[in-house]
């Protein structure tokens, strides 16, 4: 359980910065690629879509993070929402408004969500990492954590 949560926890924070993945030359087509990893778990995903490139403000595509995600080990991860994240290139940062995302592991189901989530840009990139992101628990069964932190690391291209 202890690890279904922390892939979770993975997961959610990864959903956060995939939004945040981005740098400060304009991508051309409109896609994020993601990874998270909490607790020795990583769940990827390549080619998500967006609605814009950064720096404006967008959403990223649930549907198309959920049609590619792959976790290691048993579970299954789904991300609930559509985050809108906006950028800001002075800074050199780009936060998600809401991760929203379902783990099931083992038959047991834990939701989670973070609010505001802000990764830092690589350099002069469209890349995005953050460390120690909290995230917590949202409903699901009384066997989930009520917090799990992950790292994330996202590219838009």
């Amino acid at each position: 359980m202890a690890r279904l949560m922390t892939t979770l926890g993975t997961f959610v924070g990864a959903l956060a910065l995939t939004g945040m993945t981005a740098g400060v030359a304009a991508a051309d087509h409109q896609k994020v690629d993601g990874s998270i990893s909490s607790g020795g778990d990583t769940c990827s995903w390549t080619n998500a879509d967006t609605s814009a490139n950064p720096p404006e403000t967008l959403t990223v595509d649930h549907e198309t993070v959920n049609a590619n995600t792959t976790c290691s080990g048993s579970k299954t991860v789904t991300l609930n929402n559509d985050p809108t994240v906006t950028f800001d290139d002075e800074a050199g940062t780009a936060t998600a408004d809401l991760i929203d995302v379902t783990v099931v592991e083992y038959g047991v189901t834990c939701e989670y969500q973070a609010e505001n989530v802000q990764a830092e840009r690589d350099g002069t990139t469209r890349a995005y990492s953050a460390a120690g992101v909290t995230v917590y628990k949202s409903g699901g069964s009384f066997l989930c954590p009520s917090t799990e932190t992950a790292d994330a690391k996202f590219l838009f291209h």
